[in-house]
């Protein structure tokens, strides 16, 4: 039996088509914010932010395609090689079936048949002759079926081979494309950088405030985190009654696939030290995520929970946190807040709206995931627990 071989699962190229869908979807979310934005120099910031997010995600699509191309080519080859030993095979069975039917032909007829059994010396080697023209006879039809059925499978090797051939046509035309909107991407990122250097002194200064802020909110989200473990970080551990560890334990499960904060929007910064978009040498440790969303979006809680505390920020914006056992999750740059401290809170329900800034920019909500540890709080990778 000859093997065609399809290396690429099923599962695999779903996967890969799966999360190329999901790029695209961003970059297209992005995109239509871009549009609303483009020619408002206030949101210059927000827009090198959306577009340093979308040259990403074409990075990713990119290596995404190139990892399908090369899975294709290794399968390509793969049934190249087998195409090659089913031909020589079907040569080979083809050239043994003709010699099978000369030796037939030359036998054709009843009389040379019976004539080589009664040739015999005795009963015995009579009857095996006449055995040996039974196989003999069986032999030639299996010979025959063979030959159809390698020809049968030739037939759907050479189909496979023109699919996965299609197939990698249509992915390097997708690749060429995704690499010419990343370069134009890349000369308006250019562009926007040289043209946000000459703010250099406010951006530092926006850095500083901001960096002074969140140190102030993080020691206030320290403090409450404490107070709702009903004890020191020191001592043994969180109390919790035993709805809340079921709680903690629901929310554990389901990472990788909470909900979003917002129906729409565009992770503009992620999670840990990272690069300021703009200025050389500047690191920005980041809690959690900066998400990009259209002005006055709902905020929605990503599992159910207890409102912990209702936050002003020096924006005068608010900050939400909802306690799920032992994890907490933390809303920020929000307004019009819909719930207020010892709510109980349902997933997807909405908590507040997105600020609207009066400068016509997009909204940007900052959202962070806190766990319980000793001796302090730690926070987690939003994007690890969201779904993707």
């Amino acid at each position: 039996m000859i093997l065609i071989i399809s290396g690429i699962r099923a599962q695999d190229i779903e996967q890969l088509k799966s999360e190329r869908e999901k790029s695209l979807k961003e970059i297209a979310i992005a995109e239509e914010m871009l549009q609303q934005t483009l020619s408002n120099r206030e949101s210059q910031l927000q827009n090198l932010k959306l577009i340093n997010r979308n040259v990403t995600q074409r990075e990713r699509i990119i290596r995404g395609i190139n990892n399908e191309i090369r899975q294709l080519n290794n399968q390509i080859r793969k049934n190249e090689t087998t195409r090659t030993e089913l031909e020589k095979e079907i040569t080979r069975l083809k050239e043994e079936y003709s010699k099978i039917i000369y030796r037939t032909y030359l036998n054709r007829n009843a009389y040379h048949r019976a004539q080589f059994i009664f040739a015999a010396e005795d009963f015995n080697q009579a009857f095996k002759r006449m055995k040996h023209l039974e196989e003999y006879g069986k032999y030639r039809r299996q010979q025959g079926e063979l030959i159809v059925q390698r020809t049968e499978e030739l037939k759907v090797l050479l189909e496979k081979l023109e699919t996965d051939k299609n197939q990698k046509s249509s992915l390097l035309s997708a690749e060429n494309r995704e690499v010419s909107k990343m370069y134009s991407e890349r000369k308006q990122k250019d562009k926007l950088v040289k043209s946000l250097q000459s703010r250099e002194r406010q951006l530092k200064k926006e850095i500083n405030d901001k960096r002074l802020a969140y140190k102030r909110l993080e020691s206030e989200i320290a403090r409450i985190i404490a107070a709702a473990s009903g004890t020191e970080f020191a001592s043994s551990g969180m109390r919790m009654t035993p709805e809340m560890k079921i709680l903690s334990n629901d929310f554990s499960q389901n990472q990788g696939g909470l909900p979003w904060p917002v129906e729409r929007g565009v992770v503009t910064m992620g999670y840990g030290v990272q690069d300021h978009p703009v200025l050389r040498n500047a690191k920005i440790d980041n809690k959690g995520i900066e998400i990009l969303t259209e002005p006055a979006a709902p905020v929605r809680a990503i599992f159910n929970g207890t409102v912990g505390a209702i936050l002003t920020l020096p924006s005068g914006n608010r900050a939400v946190v909802i306690q799920h056992g032992e994890f907490f999750s933390v809303y920020q740059n929000l307004t019009e807040i819909n719930v207020k401290e010892g709510d109980e809170v349902k997933v997807k329900q909405v908590i507040g709206k997105s600020y609207k800034p009066a400068s016509g920019t997009n909204s940007e909500i900052h959202f962070e995931i806190w766990k319980y540890a000793k001796p302090m709080p730690v926070t987690l990778d939003p994007e690890k627990w969201l779904s993707r």
